[in-house]
């Protein structure tokens, strides 16, 4: 198994059929898609549950509503493949992704994340779009770390032993487990940004949690203050 696609699954019902099918589209053998659903409380698991049979999908569901940062964390754990491309469950991975990540962290071993653009979808209620979609994408080697969240979790592709060598995702934080995953890579490994190429379609609506976490602050004092201290002492 090459590729591990990790879909963590929290009351994604409007949107995680084509979410998967998103997946599932992809021109590229070797890879498996593992979802987890975080106790939803919509009809999420019935809609998973319609995938029970086929043969690229795992799926599987935590007995009560464990977070994020966890549910990554366990789908690390079940996950076979030798890198690790996230989708959420709301959102949609562009066609190809699978096919052109693996081909670069084959080519480049010493590259220890590889991510592209993505675009973003600002929808209300209805999944109307209230705002022209935007490209998001930088150079990580840009900015600094600390400072600016540069690198698109969304539609990368990781080396898995890395990130369980870093010890996976933040259980202790609510929306930024992707940056404190990333300070953590960049202090054992190098990433490369792929500028122009786009990989993944991210929908935002008024109830996703980068909307509504009320712990962003505190959650990104925290993981500054872990990476000083790791870094600085």
């Amino acid at each position: 198994m090459k590729v591990t696609v990790t879909m963590p699954a929290y009351n994604a019902a409007p949107y995680v059929r084509e979410a998967v099918e998103s997946v599932l589209n992809q021109d590229f053998g070797s890879f498996e898609l593992v979802v987890v659903d975080d106790g939803s409380l919509d009809a999420t698991w019935k809609y998973l549950k319609s995938y029970a049979k086929h043969p690229k999908i795992r799926l599987f569901r935590n007995r009560k509503n464990l977070g994020v940062g966890a549910t990554r964390n366990r789908i690390l754990g079940l996950a076979r493949g030798k890198y690790i491309t996230p989708c959420d469950a709301d959102d949609l991975l562009m066609p190809g992704t699978l096919k052109r990540l693996s081909l670069y962290l084959d080519q480049h071993p010493r590259i220890g994340a590889v991510y592209g653009d993505l675009l973003d979808m600002m929808t209300d209620r209805d999944n109307r779009l209230t705002r022209p979609p935007q490209l998001l994408g930088k150079d990580y080697r840009l900015t600094w770390d600390l400072i600016e969240n540069a690198v698109n979790h969304a539609g990368s592709m990781i080396r898995k032993s890395l990130m369980i060598e870093v010890g996976g995702y933040d259980t202790g934080v609510y929306s930024v487990d992707d940056w404190s995953l990333w300070l953590k890579l960049t202090e054992i490994s190098r990433f490369k940004y792929l500028a122009g190429e786009i990989f993944y379609i991210w929908r935002r609506n008024p109830l996703s949690l980068t909307q509504t976490d009320r712990h962003l602050n505190a959650d990104v004092e925290k993981i500054w203050r872990e990476a000083i201290a790791r870094r600085y002492q």
